[in-house]
């Protein structure tokens, strides 16, 4: 019997008002719970995407920080949350680069104003970086906190990166470029280890500053 015969027996059975099976009942249970999470997600998308990559109980109340650029951030995490449900649902395809790429614009929020508002620091270009990860490595070489956070993502960026530009020197061709399927299977291994991390530093130098 397939899920769909399962559903529509399930239904018959309750619109009858006869017992439910054991099977019934988890099958109603998961889609309960499903519809529990899509509520969360519809409704605070940041907080449960933070929640779910950090594993964190006391989540630090960015919406009163971070005021407009949360809306920003708050948009970049339903975005990823529609490519993937959940951190450990990562799939090694194409979709990875797109929810890498919103992943950093959440972080690119958290960043920006730690390095303004909490360091007191203006944007610095750094080497040949671009604007937004010059923040990164910018807080990175300051010692703080979230100096873990920046490595982090500076780190992630070049996985970005490989998956936005995936061409290589075309071997039977001298001079002429071929594209090359990025590595999926490693960067996902990558995000799944490392950018927990970063955003579980930043919760603690936040919670450090505004503590005081």
């Amino acid at each position: 019997m397939s899920y769909l015969d399962s559903l529509l027996e399930t239904k018959d059975d309750i619109e009858e008002d006869k017992p439910l099976q054991v099977n019934q009942k988890l099958i109603l249970i998961e889609m309960i719970e499903k519809e529990r999470v899509q509520v969360l997600i519809e409704s605070e998308p940041f907080r449960y995407f933070y929640e779910d990559v950090t594993s964190l109980d006391d989540m630090f109340n960015f919406e009163e920080i971070l005021g407009e650029q949360y809306a920003i951030a708050k948009e970049h995490a339903a975005f990823c949350l529609r490519i993937f449900a959940s951190l450990s649902l990562l799939k090694p395809n194409v979709s990875l680069y797109h929810w890498l790429s919103s992943a950093i614009k959440v972080a690119n929020c958290i960043v920006m104003h730690y390095l303004q508002e909490v360091l007191g620091e203006t944007p610095v270009i750094q080497g040949e970086a671009g604007k937004e990860r010059s923040m990164f490595i910018q807080i990175n070489r300051q010692g703080v906190t979230a100096q873990k956070a920046g490595r982090v993502i500076d780190n992630l960026f070049d996985c970005r990166n490989e998956m936005e530009h995936p061409l290589k020197n075309d071997p039977s061709k001298p001079g002429n470029k071929i594209f090359k399927i990025p590595n999926y299977k490693r960067i996902q291994k990558q995000i799944q280890k490392r950018f927990p991390d970063a955003l579980t530093c930043f919760n603690s130098a936040y919670r450090e500053h505004y503590a005081d």
